[in-house]
């Protein structure tokens, strides 16, 4: 079996509080980085990642044209949410809903950043401003099993929706500068995404402020803990090829003129694709991250030409974390 050497990163490589290695530049697009010692409050982050715009809300009309003459007709029950600085509609929303702006979302991540325990790294937003997140480095190191190149980034990402898809919603994010991924991992008995409550009592906030921390805290323990089990376990090479056999089983025979070879010819090709991108392919922490790859970015699909593609929802598109 053939490997290719991958570089790794470290800790003490980083240039700067956001760092994401040489690449890729696309992030610069949706994180902007801020100084950590600048933005101690929510309200300081948002306006150095320049989110200090508002959510205004403005009433529907709908354009009826007729006889080469053009009328409006009110729409009821409904509302556009728009941005204030570039008057972008951001999503259409029943009028009752009350648009939480940028600086409340996060407000109650004062109380995290007053503790002394984690800082703002940078903020963005995708969608043309619909959805915006924000992310957050706990104050701790992490390197699985003590081993020389396996440093994560304990971080969390705060999303918010001016689009009515979504609340604000907490996740943590380990960041491996092993292979410069977020690694969106479940992780048995540890919560990786949870709500926020939106409440201006002082009580409340900093009750949702140690929650966040606590379970922040208990899934990265747990990370450290299965990871530094698993970077300790070998894998010999027939262990090697049944995780893959379970990974990526066969298709079944097809009834056409190559009996299915060229699905198999795909597998095949995915399988040794795994196996020459693992440095290490016999340490168990590496099998699990492959898993955690394979499940963040599934192979695509063909879409054969005249076919319609479903067209995806606004609301509901792709978020950073």
């Amino acid at each position: 079996m053939q490997t290719m050497e991958q570089p790794a990163h470290r800790i003490e490589d980083a240039r700067a509080p956001l760092w994401l290695g040489s690449g890729p530049a696309a992030w610069g697009d949706v994180v902007h980085a801020v100084d950590p010692a600048a933005t101690q409050s929510a309200a300081e982050m948002i306006a150095a990642a320049g989110l200090d715009w508002r959510v205004e809300q403005h009433r529907l009309e709908a354009v009826v044209e007729r006889d080469h003459q053009s009328g409006r007709l009110p729409v009821p029950r409904y509302v556009a949410n728009v941005r204030s600085d570039t008057r972008a509609l951001l999503g259409v929303v029943g009028e009752g809903y009350e648009p939480l702006q940028n600086r409340a979302a996060f407000a109650f991540c004062d109380a995290i950043t007053d503790s002394g325990r984690a800082h703002w790294i940078g903020a963005g937003a995708t969608h043309g401003g619909a959805r915006v997140h924000a992310l957050m480095r706990l104050d701790r190191e992490i390197r699985i099993g003590g081993a020389d190149g396996e440093d994560v980034l304990p971080l969390l990402c705060f999303r918010n929706g001016h689009d009515g898809g979504l609340a604000v919603t907490v996740s943590v994010l380990p960041f491996r500068l092993a292979c410069l991924n977020g690694m969106l991992l479940p992780l048995d008995g540890a919560e990786r995404t949870w709500k926020a409550r939106h409440t201006a009592k002082v009580e409340a906030k900093l009750a949702d402020a140690r929650r966040t921390l606590g379970i922040a805290w208990g899934y990265y323990d747990e990370l450290e803990e299965l990871g530094g089990r698993l970077i300790r376990e070998r894998i010999d090479a027939g262990g090697f090829e049944r995780f893959l056999a379970r990974l990526l089983p066969l298709p079944e025979p097809k009834p056409d003129a190559t009996e299915g070879g060229r699905a198999v010819r795909n597998v095949e090709r995915v399988r040794e694709a795994i196996r020459t991108a693992l440095s290490d392919p016999w340490r168990g922490f590496d099998a699990l991250d492959r898993v955690r790859q394979r499940r963040q970015h599934p192979p695509r699909r063909r879409v054969r030409t005249g076919r319609h593609r479903p067209r995806r929802s606004r609301g509901r598109g792709h978020d950073p974390a």
